[in-house]
């Protein structure tokens, strides 16, 4: 047996409205999907007949929720302030005590029947250490055992996690076999980084988790994947080589809302080429 791509597109890439997100799934032969925000707002955020109502329409359309890509864990540690061009992505930090936020995030998560939980690592700030994350990591661990779900740890340019080689500092210094990786390249280019080495990539694949695919021009604006100048041929590969047996998503974040639809459909297609329709 081997890693088994699976293609998912998280929603709001496309469209903020859920009728126009079915629509597209079922143009494009896409089954499974991640959540973060409908109609502007978190799902974080909807009550609990807003839940069933969102997953009973995506079940009615026969899309299956891959992650839901909280904000847990994106928001100031210790009074830090927030770094310029934030995106909380339909959520206030500010809006919902922490803890409430942790708890309420596994129950939304259920409630989708989602498989995965998309963390991050606070706020950029000066002098960071991975066992920074260590009260707050326990806890998330302690809710994901209770759900049955994973977490995934994403790379993000504003956040203090923002390579590859990050992820792999701070589960290495928490292993738990319920801590994954949502990889983001080009999150760590944007981060002004270079590009990961090799190993790097394999070594962060081999926990597991999700990917994250999106493509940056030589200006590092956002273009559709297989339009810029990250090499998500080679990238996939490897990471497919090297992640573990089972089913390993690739979720679509073209980060181009001023054309949603047509972004994402070329990225899909694109994505589908490199692994050779082996998701298809």
């Amino acid at each position: 047996m081997a890693a088994q791509p699976v293609v998912s597109v998280i929603t709001d890439e496309v469209s903020q409205n859920i009728d126009g997100v079915i629509d597209f799934m079922a143009a494009h032969r896409v089954d499974r999907v991640d959540i973060r925000a409908v109609d502007g707002r978190n799902v974080l955020l909807f009550d609990d007949r807003e839940l069933a109502d969102l997953a009973a329409s995506l079940t009615a359309a026969g899309l299956t929720v891959g992650c839901y890509c909280s904000p847990l864990l994106k928001w100031p540690w210790a009074g830090a302030p927030v770094p310029e061009q934030t995106n909380f992505h339909g959520f206030d930090p500010e809006a919902m005590a922490p803890d409430v936020a942790m708890a309420r995030s596994f129950e939304v998560a259920n409630a989708l029947g989602a498989e995965q939980v998309r963390i991050f690592s606070y706020l950029r700030y000066d002098g960071f250490a991975p066992g920074d994350l260590a009260d707050d990591l326990d806890r998330l661990l302690n809710l994901a055992e209770q759900h049955a779900v994973d977490l995934v740890l994403e790379n993000e340019h504003v956040c203090n996690v923002a390579t590859l080689t990050d992820i792999l500092a701070v589960t290495n210094h928490h292993p738990h076999p319920r801590l994954k990786a949502a990889i983001d390249v080009a999150n760590q280019l944007s981060a002004g980084r270079t590009a990961p080495a090799v190993d790097t990539v394999a070594a962060v694949a081999r926990l597991g988790g999700t990917v994250h695919v999106k493509d940056l021009d030589a200006d590092g604006r956002y273009v559709p994947v297989g339009e810029g100048r990250i090499p998500h041929r080679d990238i996939l590969a490897m990471i497919v080589e090297n992640a573990p047996d089972g089913p390993l998503p690739i979720a679509l974040e073209t980060h181009m809302p001023h054309d949603g639809w047509n972004a994402t459909a070329a990225s899909l297609r694109a994505v589908r080429e490199m692994l050779r329709d082996r998701t298809s």
